[in-house]
């Protein structure tokens, strides 16, 4: 059994389950803090955000979401949600308009409690002088040599 799936529904899907989950409190932070995955896009506008989302931009997942949805036991569930979806290049995707895919996330018991208190533990990573950027790239370096040994 499949589900047919518009593109831009599976992009939204994708966007309400990181809200519901509390991923844009972290993401809050980090970008307080100078960051962003997006910098140098350029569908990103100064003070607007993004343009024009895709499906590899709402897959992708930065060294900090990855750590966070491994922790609430979310990560595998979302990797194989998005390995179904065809086309995804970098900052951009040939996703088919429609698509099928075998099963979307059990999204009912999400609660963004924990992205809050993620991400005002990450606050005070900061405060106390933490930088959050060597933060996500050692943690995104960690599930790269993770899935690499799954490989093997």
């Amino acid at each position: 059994m499949s589900i047919e799936i518009k593109r831009e529904d599976i992009i939204q899907y994708g966007l309400k389950v990181l809200q519901l989950v509390g991923s844009h409190y972290i993401c809050e932070v980090c970008i307080k803090s100078g960051n962003s995955c997006c910098q140098g896009c350029e569908l990103l506008k100064d003070g607007l955000g993004c343009q024009k989302r895709n499906t590899s931009c709402t897959a992708w997942l930065c060294g900090l979401q990855k750590f966070f949805l491994n922790e609430i036991e979310l990560l595998d569930e979302w990797e194989n949600l998005w390995e179904q979806v065809p086309g995804q290049w970098f900052r951009r995707d040939n996703t088919p308009e429609t698509i099928k895919i075998k099963s979307l996330l059990n999204h009912e018991q999400l609660d963004s409690k924990i992205g809050k208190l993620m991400a005002e533990k990450l606050e005070l990573f900061v405060k106390e002088g933490g930088n959050i950027d060597k933060l996500e790239r050692k943690l995104n370096l960690d599930f790269d040599l993770r899935n690499s040994e799954n490989f093997i």
